[in-house]
């Protein structure tokens, strides 16, 4: 019994050893380099290492900052205001020349016969895509959709709304 009593106050002791040696990490706002302020080049040097814990939060409020930052410059410098809204693709193919062709042909044809509505053609490897219109609402993308339709029956079954950053003019 005596044995167990003395391994138990061993291990106790052993135990409270270990955590009052053991490092703790402290969060200041300033470095403490032998007793003097210092500045992070010169804990850099004396050291070789930094780590700098950061709050998920803070990264995603300046990615976020960033693009609004880049649609304020889009509508100013271009007279466009950038925001989520609705467009047709009208095609998207993946043979190269054969598809460039037909987006570039599609695209006049439309032009042609809706001179108001705006045509994007895109290449993402490996389709080409013709997506047409700026539309605020799902209602205005399938008016357009179906008067599509009706001009373009060949094409029509290819075509269906998608969802888009868009493009709209400042009032």
């Amino acid at each position: 019994m005596k044995l167990n009593a003395r391994i138990l106050s061993l291990l106790i002791l052993l135990v409270g050893v270990t955590t009052a040696f053991a490092q703790t990490e402290q969060v200041s706002d300033s470095l403490t380099l032998a007793g003097r302020k210092s500045n992070i080049c010169e804990h850099l040097a004396a050291t070789g290492r930094v780590s700098i814990k950061q709050d998920a939060r803070f990264e995603n409020l300046l990615s976020r900052e960033s693009i609004n930052n880049r649609q304020e410059k889009k509508a100013t410098k271009e007279g466009y205001i950038v925001t989520s809204g609705f467009r047709i693709r009208v095609f998207s193919g993946n043979k190269q020349i054969e598809s460039k062709n037909r987006a570039y042909q599609l695209a006049k044809d439309i032009s042609s016969k809706f001179p108001n509505l705006a045509t994007y053609i895109t290449f993402k490897t490996p389709n080409w895509r013709l997506i047409v219109g700026d539309f605020r609402t799902m209602e205005e993308a399938h008016a357009q959709l179906n008067e599509l339709k009706k001009k373009f029956p060949t094409s029509g079954r290819e075509m269906f709304i998608v969802r888009d950053e868009i493009e709209l003019p400042c009032e």
